[in-house]
């Protein structure tokens, strides 16, 4: 059973990462394959004898003698296939036209251990070679990924059929080892600072090692007008911007020092708090008080690893989080920032080992000061405990609901006073009063982030098809494969391509009256969809999540409003709102505007 469950996975990955591995055999190998063979070949001159092209190919005739024999060839570059990538083809086509014309000889490259090998230009061409090099990868990535995401689902699924229920919050013990791990022996902990240095500079060091000799490559590429190669910059810029992050870490961890965390309780309680002081000696009073943006971030952190092999990555996802502004005491020495989060009930326990799949519990605290800002994180043991904080009273989770009461408090007063320009409604809509009518409109491009990310995928995917469909022209055998293999490309390439036109380009118009709703979305300015209720058919409103970005405390969640009819048919008034509170009380106004009740 477990087997049928992960086939149409497993097939859907070995698709996308056979058909990558086979691209990239039949593109980037061979490229890199010949251009390191082709770099001691011998220079010699032949006879051009015929020469014709397009725009993604050049086919050429020459013949030429070598060590006393005549020989002939055809190979002009050091790709095997079609590509119009660039303007190398009708570039090399009228080089060769123009020794044509003028009957010179051709400069050619032999191969001096198989003189019938020979070819007209040996230059790596990085341009073509690092767009197919990527998009092999992304597909192996992607087929590697689905094999093993399948495989991993089947067997969570296997292990829940037969795991026993798990204890409640309020009979969960401490783990029996918890103290074991390194850091957590005792309520007095440092933060990851040092570490973190020394992981930085290794890896500045490690990158600027192997991308620093491609600067050398530089000068001749360009000689040779090889405009592709400036590519190849992005790696020691990438270098420069890491060395300047090792430096700024060096520079705050001299400064600061380690920073210590004093919890209480000790470990942090789920159902309970996680609360204490960090001991800042380092920091000087006045200039804490002068801190702009002086945060303390809480977060429950899933971890988990992506991918296979060299293409492994880590990956977070935060379950939840909180973020305040902590108490400022006076120190013999510096400062202690005091601090209490409230935590609820049915939250993940803090993992002690920390490898493969797991959580982990991070305390952050950052604060733009003059010189040098403070930025620390811990990674902390929260248990299910429910253990209370004895003298750490600054109460952070009640900030966070006193000012999201304060923030629901005032969009609700400007919405019921009619100034509708305030956050979370003001992003994607814009609405005006004619007498007893609401006009609204939600515009085209409201969407711009997602539509970004939409259209990235329709032009990859697009490439990527027409890239195959070009290698496929050939016909035979081959040309079915590719065209088999090509199928998943085009039908991603088309829905990418889709949303990203109707994220881009939909608009919605919506006027509000005491006797009607009547609805107009468009694509562009052709209407695609029209309706009309009348208030008598219209049972109530309501609201719904239709998605979010960011996460942990930068999370914005994005919700929609709809009129329902008797017949239990939904039709959207309004979308894009940004926050559940603002959408509740824009709610509440257009309800009350046209006198219905709400869900």
């Amino acid at each position: 059973m477990r087997l049928l469950l992960i086939i149409p996975a497993l097939l859907f990955g070995l698709m996308f990462g056979g058909g990558g591995f086979f691209f990239l055999s039949e593109t980037a190998w061979p490229m890199w394959h010949n251009w390191q063979r082709m770099q001691d070949w011998q220079p010699a001159f032949g006879q051009l004898l015929s020469l014709q092209g397009k725009e993604n190919e050049t086919i050429v005739q020459y013949r030429y003698e070598y060590d006393s024999g005549v020989y002939q060839g055809d190979a002009v570059g050091v790709s095997e296939f079609n590509d119009n990538i660039g303007s190398y083809h009708l570039d090399m086509q009228t080089y060769l036209r123009n020794i044509q014309r003028s009957g010179d000889l051709l400069p050619i490259w032999v191969n001096p251990k198989n003189p019938a090998e020979a070819v007209v230009d040996r230059d790596m061409r990085w341009g073509l070679f690092a767009l197919v090099s990527g998009f092999c990868s992304i597909f192996i990535l992607i087929g590697l990924t689905v094999i093993i995401v399948s495989f991993r689902g089947s067997k969570k699924l296997s292990r829940l059929r037969h795991r026993q229920p798990e204890l409640t919050t309020e009979t969960q013990t401490l783990p029996a080892d918890w103290q074991s791990r390194k850091g957590w022996q005792s309520a007095r902990m440092h933060s990851n600072a040092a570490k973190g240095v020394w992981f930085l500079w290794g890896f500045a060091i490690f990158w600027n090692a192997i991308s620093t000799p491609l600067l050398f490559a530089l000068p001749k590429e360009l000689e040779e007008e090889n405009v592709a190669i400036l590519i190849a910059l992005l790696f020691p810029l990438a270098g420069l911007f890491l060395i300047y992050k090792a430096l700024k870490a060096t520079l705050e961890y001299r400064h600061f020092g380690r920073a210590w965390l004093h919890m209480d309780p000790y470990p942090g309680a789920i159902g309970g708090h996680v609360g204490g002081r960090l001991q800042v000696e380092r920091l000087e009073y006045q200039r804490a008080m002068a801190a702009t943006e002086l945060n303390l971030r809480l977060e429950c952190v899933y971890s988990y690893v992506s991918g296979s092999g060299k293409n492994r990555s880590r990956r977070e996802s935060i379950k939840w989080a909180e973020q305040g502004q902590p108490k400022i005491d006076k120190a013999i020495k510096g400062v202690n920032l005091v601090f209490r989060f409230n935590i609820p009930d049915g939250l993940p326990q803090a993992d002690v080992e920390q490898s493969g799949d797991y959580h982990f519990w991070r305390l952050t605290v950052t604060a733009d000061i003059p010189g040098i800002d403070l930025n620390r994180n811990y990674n902390i043991p929260v248990f299910a405990t429910g253990a209370q904080s004895q003298n750490s009273h600054h109460d952070i989770s009640a900030q966070v609901v006193a000012e999201r009461k304060r923030e629901s408090d005032t969009a609700k007063l400007a919405i019921s006073s009619g100034n509708f320009d305030i956050e979370g409604l003001s992003r994607a809509m814009q609405l005006h009063t004619e007498g007893n009518q609401i006009h609204m409109k939600f515009p085209m491009f409201r969407n711009k982030f997602i539509s970004f990310f939409a259209a990235i995928f329709a032009v990859g995917f697009s490439f990527a098809s027409y890239s195959i469909a070009d290698m496929s022209s050939g016909g035979g055998f081959m040309a079915i494969f590719m065209v088999l293999f090509g199928l998943p490309f085009f039908g991603v390439a088309l829905v990418a391509s889709i949303a990203t036109v109707y994220l881009l380009f939909n608009n919605l118009q919506v006027k509000i009256s005491l006797g009607e709703i009547s609805v107009l979305r468009r694509l562009l300015f052709i209407p695609i969809y029209r309706r009309k209720l009348n208030r008598s058919d219209i049972s109530h409103l309501s609201i719904k999540r239709s998605g979010s970005t960011g996460q942990g405390v930068d999370k914005i969640e994005h919700f929609k409003i709809s009129a329902h009819d008797k017949h239990h048919k939904a039709i959207t008034i309004a979308e894009d709102i940004d926050g559940k509170d603002v959408a509740s009380h824009f709610r509440d106004y257009l309800a009350q505007r046209i006198g219905v009740g709400v869900e």
